[in-house]
């Protein structure tokens, strides 16, 4: 069922709130034929108090704020009554125009004040107090707010929402116009607006499939998507035949614009040699070229150079080591470690259960007394705050390592890092950039140990650079593969394990009934394909069974993964089910339809480095401040 929406007139008397950045205000507005304002809330750039406004929207009830008016969509317009003319001729939209002044314009001209300000401007000089100075300054804001209102319904007339209308008018103002009717994908600049999007715009406007503003647009797109989908370059030929086949551009276009994009460095290209000697050319957008590039030789840049500190009889060491823990190594557990004292630049890599994190704590406890200097860290914090709790050291991601700010990262190769040996976990989780500017942070003389599962969690971002990097068998590589018996117990590792090597997995756990009540499995598997009672069935396992089961904590210590976000069984809709049985009568607010509550737990999905929450990062929500 539709929204049914109402539109209102009238004066944005105060705003109570604003956020400069996306546009978000909350404030009091009184409606024409009206004594008593209301609370309106939404996005609305570029307005200023006592300003008129044809607001659409709807009506809702807040629990904590009552009746509120949420705006969907906003015109400015001109006030009608002479004293709606003074309320706005003196509000902040035309600086140096006080209440007195805009009295005496409006007694002069009365209710075809509006009318001579558009069409004889002149006549202002007859009015006293105006001067040459003030009718020069409210003139360019009437050309302004003229300009404004032309350039929302030339965008809304082409097919551009609102909410995006008023984006592109922040960014580009009164130029809006002729930049798009000039090259609507140009439109792809503005957050939120991708390639489909400036495309319908395109075709509103009679662009053919073929113009050249639409095939550079689609190439930059194909591999965008590609980056999505985690690769940092394209072959060229398929680049070529799949945007052809997508968006029905002519290849021979195609052709000529990659060239050209080549020629203005908006894409790279390199040749390669494949698996069977074929020459091939892949094509990078020029962020994942230069990262990839730097990758290579930052690496290659520790490699050869000398360590801080080179150990000599380590079979000593190592077995010292040994007797202090009270641990016996095994062969390729041994043969990490001596890689680790040996070498520059080590990967340690096995799936679950071979004892990553007991080589990690070992080369810990080997080397802190010999390098005070040691940094131990992961891509997030939970990876962070997991490889801290068994090895008992330190950990950090990555970002809080590199110093992370509004501005970027604050260590790099001109302000590098200060320790001698860095140890990374779950690296396959790295994209090409983070490992970039990773990378051009370490010391010359630092070790590096990267430590992870390549069959694992891959990375968000573009890029494989753990499995490149074993591949480009240019790093020492220790492979482990034993699982240990108590690894070995757990289902979960047997079930990695088989599907690491293309095998079913093994579901008996889940009818297994066991002698020893006490004994806890860790995998079953339920069958159901209805969506509605999966999300029953999940409820009842997540918040009931599996905490009273295993003595947990259904709020912070469950979490459940699903890999969509719509749907009856995607991630919005099973997180708002979740929410009313875990967490249901708390305080809190709505946002872009979804409510948020005092208690919940939520997750960080972009870096704000000025904040200092970075992707992945979790937390609750500890207060509500509308």
């Amino acid at each position: 069922m539709a929204e049914d929406f109402v539109s209102l007139v009238g004066t944005l008397e105060k705003i109570l709130y604003t956020n400069p950045e996306n546009g978000f205000l909350i404030g009091t507005f009184l409606t024409e034929n009206s004594i008593r304002p209301i609370t309106v809330k939404g996005i609305v750039f570029n307005t200023h108090e006592h300003e008129t406004l044809r607001l659409k929207g709807s009506w809702e009830n807040h629990k904590i704020y009552g009746r509120q008016f949420s705006i969907r969509e906003f015109m400015p317009v001109e006030p009608t009554s002479e004293e709606g003319m003074v309320r706005y001729l003196s509000s902040e939209v035309f600086k140096g125009i006080g209440k007195k002044t805009a009295e005496r314009i409006v007694k002069k001209f009365g209710k075809d004040t509006f009318k001579i300000i558009d069409s004889s401007p002149k006549l202002l000089s007859k009015v006293k107090g105006v001067g040459r100075k003030q009718q020069k300054s409210l003139l360019e804001a009437w050309d302004d707010q003229r300009g404004l209102r032309d350039v929302m319904t030339f965008l809304r007339g082409v097919g551009i929402s609102h909410a995006y209308a008023q984006r592109i008018f922040a960014k580009n103002g009164l130029n809006s116009i002729p930049l798009i009717k000039a090259n609507p994908y140009q439109l792809t600049d503005i957050p939120g607006i991708g390639f489909l999007t400036a495309d319908g715009i395109a075709r509103n406007l009679g662009f053919d499939n073929n113009s050249p503003h639409r095939a550079d647009a689609g190439l930059l797109y194909m591999l965008e998507q590609q980056a999505l989908n985690g690769h940092t370059c394209f072959p060229r030929r398929d680049l070529l035949e799949k945007t052809v086949q997508e968006l029905n551009i002519d290849s021979s276009m195609l052709e000529s614009s990659i060239r050209q994009l080549l020629e203005d460095r908006l894409l790279n290209c390199e040749k390669i040699e494949d698996a069977s000697g074929i020459e091939q050319e892949l094509v990078y957008r020029p962020r994942f070229y230069k990262a990839e590039r730097r990758v290579a030789e930052n690496i290659f840049r520790i490699l050869n150079s000398e360590a801080y500190t080179v150990y000599e009889g380590e079979s000593y060491l190592i077995e010292e080591q040994e007797r202090k823990v009270g641990l016996k190594l095994d062969p390729a557990q041994r043969e990490a470690v001596e890689a680790a004292l040996q070498h520059k630049v080590l990967i340690i890599t096995g799936g679950p259960g071979t004892g990553k994190t007991t080589i990690v704590r070992f080369i810990l406890g080997l080397m802190r007394t010999r390098i005070p200097a040691i940094a131990l860290a992961a891509p997030t914090g939970r990876a962070a705050k997991r490889i801290t709790e068994t090895t008992g050291a330190a950990a950090s991601t990555i970002h809080r390592l590199l110093e992370a700010s509004n501005i970027g990262f604050q260590r790099d190769r001109e302000n590098p890092l200060e320790q001698e040996l860095l140890i990374l976990d779950e690296t396959s989780m790295i994209d090409t950039l983070l490992m970039d500017s990773l990378l051009e942070a370490v010391p010359s003389a630092s070790r590096l140990i990267l430590v992870g599962d390549v069959d694992q969690l891959p990375s968000v971002g573009a890029g494989a650079v753990l499995s490149d990097l074993i591949e480009s068998r240019s790093i020492p590589v220790v492979r482990l593969d034993h699982i240990f018996r108590q690894a070995a117990d757990s289902f979960i590792t047997v079930n990695a394990h088989k599907v690491r090597r293309g095998e079913m997995p093994d579901f008996s756990s889940s009818n297994r009934q066991t002698e020893d009540d006490d004994q806890l499995l860790d995998f079953y598997f339920i069958k159901e394909s209805n969506p509605e009672k999966i999300v029953e069935k999940i409820l009842l396992m997540s918040t009931e069974r599996i905490p009273q089961r295993f003595e947990l904590d259904p709020m912070m210590d469950i979490q459940v993964l699903t890999p969509m976000h719509r749907g009856v069984t995607g991630a919005i809709n099973l997180n708002r089910k979740l929410q009313d049985v875990i967490n249901p009568d708390a305080k809190g607010l709505e946002h872009r339809e979804q409510w948020f509550r005092i208690g919940d737990k939520v997750m960080q999905q972009q870096n704000d480095y000025e904040k200092l929450v970075f992707n992945g990062d979790l937390g609750r929500i500890v207060n509500c401040d509308p």
